[in-house]
């Protein structure tokens, strides 16, 4: 009898737990709303020589989306994913490039490098202060990213004083050799974020990655089939290097650009 009153009290006991979680549990669900967002980003920089005409250039953007909810009116959950896009170019006025392994002189040298990639963001976002109807809030954010191979073209004008080919023409050279490296890079950051609210459903939001600290893990793959080495025991392998970054602040601009996102972020977003 003893042994079925204790059950007994354990089983009410317990059922009052469930009951607790469960009504807790409809409680921040009546309170969610949930968030369906678009997102976008654009970087672009050039460094020029103002004596012989040469310059770098580089330039990327990013297209998404993010979708989540409002679990209390200060703390969001949610997940964004994008579209990454990389190009940059070098322009060398006068320069000398081998061909059909003799060296030869050309004009306007451009060395062209595109890449494209995804990437996936998981996210807390934590609400310090508001101000009107603008709000300023924390963001932790992890992120996986997908570089895909690199489309690498090299095109030039052939220069005077070569017998190989005719002085004048324009070239066009594919690199397959340099295009076979891809990367997968993952991180995590803390940055801060602004949102304007224009209505009760509709408000925009601004990621300032320059002000971030985070860290990053990026492994760079070579293509087996066309750099495939062998290792000690005269196995192939595909050959890869992984560099770590720890960055904050103003130091991290080049390695944000390089791996993640623009250094602005801008995304519109509709509360339900």
């Amino acid at each position: 009898m003893l042994y079925f009153c204790k059950n007994f009290r354990a089983h009410i006991k317990m059922k009052k737990i469930l009951f607790l979680i469960a009504a807790t549990s409809l409680a921040m669900g009546a309170n969610a709303q949930f968030v369906l967002g678009l997102q976008g980003g654009y970087h672009a920089e050039k460094n020029s020589n103002n004596i012989n005409g040469d310059y770098t250039a580089a330039s990327t953007w990013l297209a998404g989306g993010q979708l989540g909810y409002l679990v209390t009116p200060k703390l969001y959950l949610g997940v964004s994913g994008a579209f990454t896009s990389e190009n940059s170019k070098r322009f060398k006025e006068y320069s000398t490039v081998t061909y059909n392994l003799t060296p030869i002189n050309v004009t306007d040298s451009t060395l062209t490098i595109d890449r494209t990639g995804w990437t996936v963001s998981p996210m807390v976002r934590y609400e310090l202060l508001a101000y009107g109807n603008m709000h300023f809030n924390l963001l932790l954010s992890g992120t996986i990213s997908q570089r895909g191979y690199q489309n690498i073209k090299n095109s030039y004008i052939v220069g005077p004083g070569t017998t190989v080919l005719r002085p004048g023409e324009y070239m066009e050279v594919p690199d397959p050799y340099y295009d076979s490296i891809s990367t997968f890079t993952w991180g995590v950051s803390l940055r801060p974020t602004l949102t304007y609210e224009f209505s009760e459903h509709l408000n925009a939001e601004l990621t300032l990655d320059l002000l971030s600290i985070g860290y990053i893990s990026q492994t760079t793959t070579d293509d087996a089939t066309l750099r495939a080495t062998t290792d000690t025991d005269g196995n192939t392998v595909q050959p890869a290097k992984t560099t770590t970054t720890l960055y904050a602040g103003l130091n991290s601009l080049r390695e944000l650009l390089s791996w993640e996102s623009p250094m602005l972020r801008l995304g519109f977003n509709y509360v339900f």
